[in-house]
Order: C-alpha cells, then structure tokens, then sequence
C-alpha cells in the first residue's frame, strides 16, 4: 500500500514542475539560436525525467504485482495446510 500511495505521490507532485521551460528572448549577439537551445535542451530533460519517472512506475507496479501473487501463494499454502492438520473422522457403520 505504500508503494502505491508513493508512486501516486510521486506521478502526480513532478507533473506540473516538468511541463514548464522558459522562454528567453534571443538576441544578435547569440546567432538568435540560444533559446531554441535553451528550449530544446530544458525539453530534453523533461522528458528525461518523465521516462526515469514512468519507469519508476512501472517497477512499482511490478513490485506490487509480485508482492499480491506471492500473498495470495500463500494464502492458498496456509488453507491447504489447515485442511491437511485436521484429524480424519472415520464413521462405523451400524450392525
């Protein structure tokens, strides 16, 4: 339940933070290129962290998925024990 309370937490606390890349007015003395080099680069890392974050995810996921297989293994282990414990009942039949 952590896991996925922190992924969620996570997801949604970086989503606004990566969506924003400033634009500089350029001027003569940069070619006119340094903000689209700003802006491509800024664009790069966002999407950098996005896939570091979606992948993230992902494991979490996983992790989740293994954690409930494996609780559920072993639930059908401890029933399948208890039935296993019980003594036999034995029944006579009547003469």
């Amino acid at each position: 339940m952590r896991l996925l309370l922190l992924s969620a937490v996570l997801a949604f606390a970086a989503g606004p933070a990566l969506a924003y890349c400033p634009s500089i007015p350029d001027d003569a003395s940069t070619g006119y290129v340094a903000n689209q080099t700003q802006l491509t680069l800024c664009r790069a890392n966002e999407l950098s962290d996005r896939t570091a974050l979606k992948a993230q995810e992902l494991q979490f996921q996983a992790d989740l998925q293994a954690q409930s297989k494996m609780l559920e293994l072993q639930f059908k282990m401890q029933q399948t024990f208890a039935a296993a414990s019980q003594p036999p009942v034995f029944v006579l039949p009547k003469l």
